[in-house]
């Protein structure tokens, strides 16, 4: 079966029945792009994703309000995410702390709230907030993954330089709304995959990879390394069994003496019963000397 041939809803619900993701590949070619379903952003709501990279530039994400003043961009920038919002014109950017480049999976997350907006890089978030009048944002586009289609009229774009921005090349997955799947309308060279994320494990040094709730998860116990995915050396410090092996050993030392004490004891214990063996002998023979010098 070719998921290629299958229609986006169908590859969402045979990802919920076999319990995998759908993977979108996209190659970073001119005229990608992957269409969803409006993601309403307007007050509340979280988007979700994991994705693995290697290029330090590509359109990630974009929506707007049609050409006027608001809009969201997520871009892989310098090797970061950068997150663009503008609500009623008011404008805020975030950039991740952590690079993002390196062809391991990534989670990230969007988080609105109400001015407030968030975005979220394996667990480290970095939030801002804008001061528009209006209180809240809106959308009328549906959501572009990896790039824009090139029959949307310049006009109807409320950021146009976003058509300059070089296409996502990477692989994008476990793409969500909140708690639910969006609908993925159409795409435009992107290969649809059915993937598990452990199929290229991400573990190192031995490492076990497992999948909950949509994040990969690396099972270091018995590799010697920690981290998400098991790179960091662990620093050996006296710990319990060092502190059990170093009593042991005491206690190996303490019975060792132990027992050459109790040696020493049995020796002196012999040491005086030959010595009282040997008075023994010597009074005996005394008194048969005068024994038979009283009987001459």
């Amino acid at each position: 079966m070719n998921p290629n041939s299958l229609p986006g809803h169908v590859l969402l619900l045979l990802s919920t029945v076999l319990g995998l993701s759908v993977g979108l590949e996209f190659t970073g070619s001119d005229g990608q792009w992957a269409r969803y379903l409006r993601w309403d952003a307007s007050t509340r709501s979280d988007l979700t994703f994991q994705f693995k990279t290697s290029e330090s530039e590509g359109l990630l994400l974009y929506f707007d309000d049609g050409g006027y003043c608001d809009f969201l961009l997520l871009t892989v920038s310098e090797g970061k995410l950068q997150l663009r919002v503008s609500i009623d014109c008011a404008e805020t950017t975030i950039t991740s702390d952590k690079m993002v480049n390196d062809s391991r999976w990534h989670f990230a997350a969007i988080n609105r709230h109400n001015l407030r907006t968030g975005l979220a890089v394996d667990g480290q978030t970095k939030t801002e907030e804008v001061r528009p009048q209006r209180q809240f944002m809106k959308i009328v586009s549906d959501l572009f993954l990896g790039g824009l289609p090139g029959d949307i009229r310049t006009s109807a774009i409320t950021l146009p330089s976003v058509r300059e921005l070089p296409p996502f090349r990477g692989i994008i997955t476990d793409f969500s709304y909140g708690s639910k799947l969006p609908t993925l309308i159409n795409s435009q060279k992107v290969r649809l995959e059915m993937m598990g994320l452990c199929t290229e494990n991400p573990c190192e040094n031995g490492g076990i990879c497992s999948l909950a709730d949509g994040e990969t998860y690396c099972d270091c116990s018995k590799t010697g390394y920690v981290g998400r995915y098991c790179t960091e050396a662990v620093q050996r410090k006296p710990g319990l069994a060092h502190l059990k092996a170093e009593q042991g050993r005491n206690k190996v030392v303490r019975g060792h003496s132990k027992w050459e004490a109790g040696e020493n004891r049995l020796e002196n214990k012999r040491r005086k019963e030959r010595l009282e063996w040997g008075k023994g002998l010597k009074a005996k023979d005394g008194e048969k000397e005068r024994r038979i010098v009283c009987c001459r």
